[in-house]
């Protein structure tokens, strides 16, 4: 991830600057529900912008064990690169309407395994019998996105300007990918990866809210 991330922010850099001192030319940082986002942008007359970002944010949490029956850890890794362009309907500077394309490589990660040994009919069971549970969840690679958003950070002198971002992500049907080992190995079945693929498929849209400071050469 931390090689992606590179690669993509030094591609940015060099579409940034290349035109540096353009004055339809900006760059932002932005705070979002994909992360945080390094973003190019420019324009191209009073009702159009485009822009390239690179987005970013990962999240780990561990639970269980002591008293509980079971240990898990789960990993959040947002990783994505936006084509974005922005169509101010009206001709102003304020309200505008957004689209376009991300390349989507956000993933949850799971682990779960026991963390006790279970006595069944004077059989005893350690976690090391048991064995664990790994779940993988993806979604589709090339992802629209739909969106309106207020203000225009390439209008005026040049200088720090914020904008808002609100809009949706299809991403598809999350899949779902199980392996385990051990005596959970049947808990990994084609069937309970659709069961568990049709309880989340309300998450194939995937809200976006962003809040953004560009910098406008």
């Amino acid at each position: 991830m931390r090689q992606k991330f590179t690669f993509f922010t030094l591609i940015l850099i060099t579409l940034l600057f290349t035109n540096i001192f353009a004055q339809d030319y900006g760059a932002s940082v932005k705070v979002s529900t994909l992360g945080i986002t390094l973003e190019g942008m420019r324009s191209f007359g009073p009702s159009f912008n485009t822009r390239l970002g690179a987005s970013f944010f990962n999240y780990s949490h561990d639970g269980g064990g002591g008293d509980e029956d079971y240990e898990y850890s789960g990993d959040l890794s947002l990783f994505s690169i936006s084509a974005l362009a922005d169509y101010f309907i009206f001709g102003g500077n304020t309200f505008r309407i957004t689209g376009g394309i991300l390349i989507n490589l956000n993933e949850v990660d799971g682990n779960a395994s026991p963390a006790k040994t279970y006595e069944v009919g004077g059989d005893f069971y350690t976690p090391e019998l048991l064995g664990d549970l790994d779940v993988q969840v993806e979604f589709n690679k090339i992802s629209p996105y739909l969106g309106i958003g207020f203000g225009n950070p390439l209008s005026g002198d040049s200088g720090l300007k914020f904008s808002l971002d609100i809009g949706t992500i299809y991403q598809g049907a999350p899949n779902v990918d199980l392996t385990a080992v051990g005596l959970l190995e049947p808990s990994a079945s084609p069937d309970q990866e659709k069961q568990i693929e049709e309880n989340i498929d309300w998450f194939q849209w995937y809200p976006v809210l962003t809040f953004g400071l560009t910098y406008k050469f």
